[in-house]
């Protein structure tokens, strides 16, 4: 049987990025947040610009928990998108509705990430969580299970994603054909 939580590179990177916060291999973290994730435990997940959130139901109670990850400004966004439109493989990618692998490559030039990496400490980077269990680390079962939920979400939708760091997720063609004629015509000899 295959994962259900992270199905595409996007989604699996998603919750994979709770190792850029402590959380590795093996740990009974991962095994009970899939155990509830699986059990349909996160109810009225949201995923919004800089936050994903939920309520996960165990044993103990119910406890609403938070994902957040800083979004990037309008500016930031513009050049993302004049280098985007200058790639034809995440132009095309963007336009088949996926996110391309190339993507992270080609916005970290304009100094963005969509997903963060590990061992990378810039503060676009920076992931925190809040859940009032009674896990005091960073990642608990509670987050744990939020993010793979939310992974198959994203999987499902990669607009998401870009949805996550404050990027625009509406006519997307139309954005990239304006950045790419607005980065042709400051091109153009005066």
């Amino acid at each position: 049987m295959s994962d259900p939580y992270g199905r595409t590179w996007w989604g699996r990177k998603w919750w994979r990025a709770l190792e850029t916060i402590g959380l590795n291999y093996p740990d009974q973290r991962i095994v009970k947040g899939r155990t509830l994730a699986g059990h349909g435990a996160v109810l009225g997940l949201a995923v919004e610009a800089g936050s994903v959130s939920g309520r996960v139901t165990d044993t103990n109670g119910t406890f609403a928990a938070e994902i957040h990850i800083p979004v990037y400004s309008a500016s930031a966004w513009a050049a993302g998108m004049t280098a985007l439109s200058l790639s034809p493989s995440c132009v095309a990618g963007l336009l088949a509705g996926r996110l391309p692998k190339r993507i992270d490559d080609v916005l970290a030039d304009t100094g963005m990430r969509l997903l963060p990496k590990k061992f990378v400490s810039e503060d676009h980077n920076r992931i925190t969580t809040v859940c009032p269990c009674a896990d005091n680390r960073e990642v608990c079962a509670h987050i744990m299970a939020l993010a793979l939920v939310s992974a198959a979400k994203m999987d499902d939708d990669p607009w998401l994603v870009l949805l996550l760091r404050g990027g625009p997720t509406r006519d997307l063609a139309g954005r990239l054909r304006a950045a790419r004629v607005a980065s042709m015509d400051a091109a153009q000899p005066v």
